[in-house]
Parts: structure tokens; C-alpha cells; sequence
């Protein structure tokens, strides 16, 4: 935006290009407020439901379909994809017992019992608490980015075409 400075002319196609980086920008911000909140509300709800039961090893692990999350398609997701709880949860498949190991993997995931090793357990109560991420904070945050796209969008230019004036297009 300020080419100008580098001995150039700001051309209309650099405004464009600015205002496209400002816009995706502020959309990057939206989509990491909205991911931010379900990975702490929605995902994070199974991870504190387990602290709170106590599940710490496997003994006292719980079944999953003894859970209010057996019909949450979210957590059933991010459990079959693994990657989301695998730094903290930890699971204990169930016997195949007469079955011949051929279960649904919606009946496996349901036997699945799991927990939260007593030594993950401040690490799990930290990633997945619902502190400093709540909706009236990320609707702050997104207004706020959404003001500042606005100043961008609006004052910036004409604040860079002021300048070139000034200086005599430089």
C-alpha cells in the first residue's frame, strides 16, 4: 500500500490486493474465533467431563456409551480421528468376546472405555478448559477486528493518499 516509499506509484491494483489480504485477514479471525470456541465448549465438555469423574487409569475409565456424548456426532468425530485428545486421552478397547472381531466401529467406539492419566490431567484441564475463550470474548474480539478492518479498509488509504500528496508523490 505504501509502494510509494520505495519509489514507486501506489497503482489501483495494490489497493485491491491490500484490500483482499485485509478482508481474508479478518476472516482468518472469525474462523479461529469459531474454532477456538468448539475446540474448548463442545470438544473440550468431554475431556472436563472425564476429569470430573475422576477416570484417571484404567480401572476407573468409563464407557462411552454410558456418556452423554454417545449421540455428540463432534466428539465421536474427533475421537475416531485421534488426533484432537491424543496428546491427553486415553482409551481401553473391549474384549471381542463373542463376536469374532467383527464389530461396527460405532459399537466398538461405544464399548471403548477411556480416561485421563493422572499425570495428563493439568495438562488436559489447561488445552481444553473453558476459560479465556468464551463466546462474549470472541464476539469482542471479532467486533474489535471487525473495527479495525473497517479503519483499514477506509482510513489507510486515504491517509497513504495524503501522504503522497504531501511528499510530491516520492
Amino acid at each position: 500500500m505504501m509502494s510509494w516509499l520505495f519509489g514507486g506509484e501506489l497503482s489501483a491494483g495494490d489497493a485491491k490486493n491490500v484490500r483482499y489480504i485485509i478482508v481474508f485477514m479478518f476472516i482468518g479471525v472469525v474462523l479461529a474465533a469459531a474454532v477456538s470456541l468448539y475446540h474448548k465448549h463442545v470438544l473440550g465438555s468431554f475431556i472436563r467431563f472425564l476429569v470430573n469423574s475422576g477416570a484417571s487409569d484404567e480401572e476407573t475409565a468409563i464407557r462411552f456409551d454410558t456418556t452423554r456424548f454417545r449421540n455428540n456426532l463432534f466428539v465421536r468425530a474427533a475421537i475416531r480421528n485421534g488426533r484432537t485428545y491424543s496428546s491427553v486421552l486415553r482409551s481401553v478397547s473391549p474384549e471381542e468376546a463373542g463376536d469374532g472381531g467383527k464389530r461396527s466401529a460405532s459399537r466398538q467406539l461405544f464399548a471403548t472405555r477411556f480416561y485421563i492419566p493422572e499425570e495428563l490431567t493439568f495438562r488436559a484441564e489447561n488445552i481444553f478448559s473453558k476459560k479465556g475463550t468464551t463466546v462474549v470474548s470472541a464476539i469482542f474480539g471479532i467486533l474489535l477486528f471487525l473495527l479495525i478492518t473497517a479503519v483499514s479498509l477506509v482510513v489507510v488509504p486515504g491517509i497513504v493518499d495524503m501522504l503522497q500528496e504531501m511528499t510530491g508523490g516520492l
